[in-house]
């Protein structure tokens, strides 16, 4: 549970973040993202909120998507492209990398996207951050179009969640006195995609767990 919170630390250094996340959180992390890229169809265009060095969208390009992917973090998204002109082929031609936030949604097209994706990013948004960006997201889907997230969350019952918020203290100390920023688990989320006008489909989370994997969509009606 505390990888979401050693995250902001690990960000220093992008070139080996999946790998020292994986070693942190014994892999649910890398589980949850690909859990997260299994629900995209093929050739979806899909625009991904905060991707880090870009992993996601690099597996996501080869499966025949175009993806637009923006990070507020410069070093990240400096990896991403740096990894992105690696690939084989035109691969790259499908990756379009922004350094960004999520204040700069309004320039991506309404309707323009069978997806958004975003794993563990949410958390680490304010609550008028996270309400702006969830808007927007319901504005830059097509009508039918997924939200695919894996997001730190309560974990399921009041032990457990006394249990996680007790562990997770120190950690919260540590990485606001190195990063000067934290995260913190999303109280209200089904509420969030529902102010949105989002639709709730799936919600995954293991009893005890702190992660869920979650699937809304944009209704289709006008």
């Amino acid at each position: 549970m505390l990888s979401y919170v050693f995250m902001k630390i690990l960000e220093a250094r992008p070139a080996s973040y999946d790998r020292r996340i994986d070693r942190v959180d014994g892999g649910r992390s890398r589980a949850a993202r690909q859990a997260v890229q299994a629900r995209v169809a093929d050739g979806s265009r899909v625009l991904e909120i905060g991707c880090g060095p870009g992993t996601l969208a690099r597996s996501l390009a080869q499966r025949g998507c175009t993806v637009d992917a923006f990070d507020a973090n410069r070093a990240m998204i400096e990896e991403a492209r740096s990894q992105a002109g690696d690939l084989a082929g035109d691969l790259a031609d499908h990756l379009h990398f922004r350094f960004m936030g999520v204040d700069g949604m309004d320039r991506y097209q309404a309707g323009a996207y069978d997806a958004v994706v975003s794993t563990l990013v949410l958390s680490e948004l304010s609550d008028d951050e996270r309400h702006y960006a969830l808007g927007h997201v319901a504005r830059v889907l097509r009508r039918g179009g997924l939200l695919l997230l894996a997001v730190e969350v309560p974990p399921t019952g009041t032990g457990a969640r006394a249990l996680h918020a007790l562990a997770r203290a120190p950690a919260v100390a540590t990485t606001w006195l190195i990063t000067g920023s934290s995260t913190r688990p999303v109280q209200h989320l089904r509420d969030d995609l529902a102010g949105a006008g989002l639709v709730l489909d799936d919600w995954s989370q293991n009893a005890g767990s702190a992660l869920a994997v979650v699937v809304a969509h944009r209704p289709e009606e006008a």
